[in-house]
């Protein structure tokens, strides 16, 4: 009887021992799959805030890009802008270096007939024959000129002055006459014509006072063929064979930009 109570102790002491120790490791594995989920959680948060960053990252790439593109635009039209000013300014001070330079010939042109008019008197016998001559020579070359300087009729000018070449080759208004030409071909964009006179005067009347400003134009001529040793050489030529002069001043200004 003893024995059949403690065999039946010892038995439901051991199967209340089995079911402590199992109770652990249940617990344990319940903690284990706790830890899990949290850790798989935790996994999952710090990918979409990395997700979160990347896209951040490539909305500030983005904006930078267009602030970028947007500067550059900027400077791309102020670059336009400026390209226009210093166009507008290049034919502004083209235009005021024509005006002057038509005023320095009406000048000289003054100072020439006052001279002729100072000149010593010829002969009574020699001023009769040559005064219907002279006349004639006079009054061509002055209509010419009047056409230019009053009229402001360039196209009309063009054949007056070769008239007049034609009629009085050998006249003292000749070199002005081939320059007053070529000056009114360059005008019109007839450089190669306007050579020709420029380098008649140069050529065939080198004590005329146009020669300096033939030599410039010719040197100009030259810049827009894109021969720019020829330019240089004819500008320095200006400066040294004429210095003092507003041509070489203005032949001078033009070697610096060469």
């Amino acid at each position: 009887m003893k024995l059949n109570m403690i065999t039946a102790t010892s038995v439901a002491v051991l199967f209340s021992a089995q079911i402590h120790a199992a109770a652990p490791v249940e617990e344990a594995g319940a903690s284990s799959a706790n830890t899990v989920a949290t850790n798989s959680v935790a996994l999952s948060s710090s990918n979409l805030t990395m997700e979160q960053r990347i896209e951040r990252l490539e909305r500030m790439l983005q904006a930078r890009n267009q602030v970028q593109l947007d500067l550059q635009n900027q400077v791309e039209d102020m670059s336009d802008s400026m390209s226009t000013m210093v166009g507008q300014l290049e034919q502004s001070n083209y235009q005021i270096e024509q005006l002057i330079e038509r005023q320095r010939e009406i000048y000289q042109e003054l100072d020439r007939r006052f001279a002729q008019l100072q000149a010593s008197p010829i002969t009574a016998k020699a001023a009769t024959e040559a005064a219907p001559v002279a006349a004639g020579e006079d009054q061509a070359y002055d209509a010419a000129v009047a056409l230019v300087m009053q009229d402001k009729d360039y196209d009309a000018a063009i054949p007056a002055f070769q008239s007049f070449i034609k009629d009085y080759p050998k006249s003292s208004y000749a070199p002005n006459a081939h320059y007053w030409l070529g000056q009114l071909q360059y005008t019109r964009g007839q450089r190669d014509q306007a050579s020709e006179q420029f380098n008649k005067v140069v050529n065939d009347y080198p004590d005329s006072n146009k020669v300096a400003e033939s030599l410039l134009k010719l040197g100009i001529i030259a810049q827009f063929q894109n021969n720019n040793a020829e330019a240089k050489s004819l500008f320095t030529r200006v400066v040294k064979e004429h210095p003092n002069t507003a041509a070489a001043g203005l032949a001078q200004t033009r070697l610096a930009k060469l």
